[in-house]
């Protein structure tokens, strides 16, 4: 009885794909989630500890000088955006280009989980009263339409993280448009063309100047290449993908230079398709589970990090130091807060994910090779 409940346990938070599930993929997302919540905690803290000067530490603290780094873990959602939604249409040919179950799709599996969140908090912030309502209502609108980076030059004021999942959304919107530009002439050498053209742009010239996607651009060729080999050449598993992700990973989460960390996402997704030694870790089930709440985790941990900082950060500061504070903290409230999360991920993100699984089986029907692009 008690391995059973276990079992359905497990199955509560286990993503529902309708294709074929890579559990590298929510790996990687796992990778790219952790340090972004670690880095966000770090902040929450110093914003409402008494005890340090966010300042001092932000300025002169090795500890949180690599906690910030944990912020390229949003570039590596990036590389995975750009891997799983191309890879369905590698194979077609023009003609069989059909994007409307994409766009319901994307829609349904993305839009009723943040329209949830960002109401939540707008609630949270007319109930706190630190700005008009009329002040609020227009920060939520542009959130809403995922104009606010746009309209304001800034992050959400009622969801700060959701800056990126408007270039996430720029990027759902125009990767048809990529799909058919790299179908004009479906030869890998133009394709190549094209991804090698756009790389350049994004890195030395900005050609959607309206938006603000051509400076995270590479980061999703990236993984668009990535998907291009999968699909087109298929690498045998071996230790030599292993020494590579053991590299890429700390390396692209170390530098700053644009090259090297478009090389390092390149070497990371496609590493961890081919690793031998890595495989049992990057489809372990914690890891794939954590990695598949993801969504949830993101639009959740950073208000409710500020939220249990501004509680409980001073009535449980008990050393001197901010690393060990940080230390102790950290290792209550990060899983707490990945727990309680959980709860958001079961009750309605779940759900819409097995919808838009539902009216997306006819785009996978016909994919030469299926993966879970949820």
């Amino acid at each position: 009885m008690i391995k059973k409940l276990r079992s359905f346990s497990w199955t509560w938070f286990e993503r529902k794909s309708s294709q074929r599930y890579i559990p590298e993929i929510d790996a990687l997302r796992f990778f790219a989630i952790i340090p972004v919540m670690l880095v966000h905690f770090s902040g929450a803290l110093l914003t409402h500890n008494d005890s340090f000067d966010r300042a001092l530490i932000d300025e002169g603290n090795a500890v949180r000088q690599a906690l910030l780094h944990g912020n390229y873990g949003v570039h590596l959602f990036f590389a995975i955006s750009g891997f799983i939604l191309t890879l369905p249409f590698i194979k077609r040919k023009r003609s069989e280009l059909k994007f409307k179950k994409y766009f319901i799709r994307r829609l349904v599996r993305i839009e009723p989980p943040y329209i949830i969140a960002i109401t939540l908090f707008l609630l949270v912030h007319i109930f706190l009263k630190e700005q008009s309502i009329v002040f609020l209502l227009e920060r939520y609108l542009a959130s809403f339409f995922y104009v606010h980076n746009i309209a304001f030059m800034n992050s959400s004021y009622i969801l700060p993280v959701a800056w990126s999942l408007e270039i996430e959304v720029q990027f759902y919107v125009l990767m048809p448009l990529f799909i058919m530009l790299f179908k004009i002439f479906d030869t890998p050498y133009w394709r190549y063309f094209i991804y090698a053209s756009l790389l350049l742009c994004s890195m030395y010239w900005d050609i959607f100047p309206f938006t603000d996607l051509n400076q995270y651009m590479k980061f999703f060729i990236a993984g668009i290449l990535s998907a291009d080999l999968y699909i087109n050449k298929v690498f045998k598993r071996q230790a030599f993908w292993d020494v590579i992700f053991v590299i890429s990973l700390p390396l692209f989460f170390s530098f700053d230079n644009n090259w090297l960390r478009f090389i390092c996402l390149f070497g990371i997704v496609t590493s961890a398709l081919n690793s031998v030694y890595l495989r049992k870790l990057l489809s372990n089930k914690i890891i794939t589970i954590i990695g598949g709440m993801c969504y949830s985790l993101y639009l959740l941990h950073y208000p409710l990090y500020h939220l249990m900082m501004k509680v409980f950060t001073n009535r449980l500061t008990f050393f001197d130091t901010f690393e060990m504070n940080y230390l102790v903290q950290g290792l209550i409230f990060v899983p707490f807060s990945i727990l309680l999360i959980s709860v958001y991920f079961i009750l309605i993100e779940k759900p819409f994910m097995v919808l838009s699984q539902k009216v997306g089986k006819p785009l996978a029907k016909n994919s030469t090779q299926d993966v879970k692009v949820t």
